[in-house]
């Protein structure tokens, strides 16, 4: 769903769609990596000054709430956001040392579903699935000699 879709889906739906809402969207939308409130606040700055880091938060709340950024807990504790295309799944490998991010293919998640229903009669949601580790470039830089 392209970004006008998404306005007008929610404009229909009784919701506003302020400049701000859309600027922090626009933000996670087009980063290539997960966002924490604070590098998505340093990133509108620029381009509203007077946009505070509390409104970055309601928005954040709100862009949830409504279904179009999902939030990434990773290791660190610091919790970051991803755009969410509603209704789909998404699933993601993801380095704790560089932020790197893959996408893991659907098969391959279902396969996981698959075995997990056949091997313990549980049947797993896996809507939103992130697996943290080291990536292969990681690795290799940390490798022993």
């Amino acid at each position: 769903m392209h970004e006008h879709d998404e306005v007008a889906d929610l404009r229909s739906q009784g919701y506003r769609m302020t400049s701000q809402r859309l600027l922090v969207l626009r933000v996670i939308r087009e980063s290539p990596r997960f966002l924490t409130a604070e590098e998505i606040h340093a990133a509108v700055v620029p381009q509203q000054p007077s946009l505070d880091i509390a409104t970055v938060y309601r928005t954040l709340h709100w862009l949830q709430k409504v279904g179009l950024i999902a939030p990434v807990d990773m290791a660190g504790g610091r919790q970051r956001f991803e755009y969410h295309q509603s209704g789909a799944d998404h699933h993601h490998l993801v380095c704790e040392h560089c932020g790197r991010h893959t996408h893991i293919p659907r098969d391959i998640v279902g396969t996981l579903r698959a075995s997990i229903l056949s091997g313990f009669g549980f049947e797993a949601q896996l809507n939103h699935l992130i697996l943290t580790g080291t990536c292969a470039d990681c690795r290799a830089d940390h490798v022993p000699a």
